[in-house]
């Protein structure tokens, strides 16, 4: 990219709940020139003239294009410097990444983190690397900031032996639109629950009977939590040899969702397979919307022990909002926000296939 010219990004889903917010902050944070893109070109135009009027500016444009065609995909890269991939695509992760190397622009996704897509993008690891390319995946809140929290408090230790990440979060599911294949991507991640912890330097499985509970302060008290295997985290231990426990653990979202349609969804997957997923989708969307209840909001919050002058220290840092959606947007922007930052005044800046941390 030539330092003297703005970047140019391309938000792919630009006009959904996350794509919007993102294209918000970008707007409103860094001079780059955004596109809103999607199938829908009226909407990706209304979200564009939205954010013109309301931040007085000509940056934003509309463009129409589907994640399911690669042309389309590579004639909307063209001129761009970067992708960002906000959209419920992950059966097109392949072509998304196809197109921009192709087009030979930069990628970026805040996408549920699943095993298809790192499957697929590590993939291309070699080619990426050839091109000279930045490919940066699970770039959100969760995953994103967990392996950023334990790196930097790991920082402040002599030696840090534990680093529990924890999170809880309560939307209010009626106030949001979110597609059928949005429903779905969930349905997937539910198949792919990996209770990984790392306990005594070795990664472990967790079974149901040791769930931790952890207490998010005043406002959402103590919450039993899942365990949830997050890939950044996978390399962490080399980083940081003092660490002996680690991982991440998530609460749930209420209780007809958590108790009863969750475990009708672990049940169909094991008769119907593939088969399940629409239907459990469906369900899964209606006990978000019927059932999730205040406070609104957010908390990540990492909790650990370790040395510190010679002697056994404990650390809590929290993250916290009352907009559950922007803070996982947050965190996302501050990322790319750098990133931009780093192409537009250096000549190199390349990150094989991995993970925002």
């Amino acid at each position: 990219m030539n330092p003297a010219m703005q970047s140019k990004i391309l938000i792919l889903g630009g006009y959904g709940n996350t794509g919007f917010l993102i294209a918000k902050l970008l707007t409103q944070e860094c001079d780059a020139q955004l596109v809103i893109a999607g199938r829908n070109l009226n909407r990706a135009q209304y979200i564009a003239d939205r954010l013109n009027r309301e931040f007085k500016t000509d940056r934003a444009s509309g463009k129409q294009v589907d994640a399911a065609n690669k042309s389309s995909l590579e004639a909307a890269f063209a001129d761009i410097d970067i992708v960002v991939v906000a959209s419920s695509t992950l059966d097109y992760v392949h072509n998304v990444a196809e197109a921009a190397l192709a087009a030979g622009v930069d990628y970026w996704d805040i996408q549920l983190s699943s095993r298809a897509k790192l499957a697929v993008l590590d993939a291309l690891r070699d080619e990426i690397v050839q091109e000279g390319r930045c490919f940066i995946t699970d770039a959100g809140f969760h995953p994103g900031v967990p392996a950023a929290m334990v790196r930097y408090v790991a920082s402040k230790f002599d030696a840090l032996e534990v680093a529990n990440v924890s999170a809880a979060f309560q939307l209010n599911w009626k106030a949001l639109q979110f597609s059928d294949s949005t429903l779905t991507e969930f349905i997937d991640e539910l198949k792919d629950f990996n209770p990984l912890i790392l306990r005594h330097k070795q990664w472990t499985k967790v079974t149901p009977k040791t769930f931790p509970k952890f207490n998010f302060g005043d406002r959402w008290g103590d919450r039993y939590c899942l365990p949830v295997f997050l890939e950044e985290l996978r390399l962490l231990p080399n980083a940081i040899p003092s660490l002996n426990e680690m991982g991440f653990y998530i609460s749930g979202f209420n209780w007809m969702t958590d108790y009863v349609i969750m475990p009708i969804a672990f049940v169909a997957f094991k008769v119907f397979k593939e088969e399940a997923k629409s239907l459990m989708g469906k369900f899964f969307g209606w006990g978000l919307r019927n059932f999730s209840h205040p406070p609104f909001g957010a908390v990540l919050q990492l909790e650990a022990n370790g040395v510190m002058g010679q002697q056994s220290s404990f650390l809590r840092m929290r993250l916290t909002h009352d907009d559950a959606c922007l803070c996982f947007d947050c965190g996302a922007c501050c990322s790319l926000s750098i990133a931009v930052s780093e192409w537009k005044y250096s000549t190199s800046w390349i990150v094989a296939t991995g993970h925002y941390c």
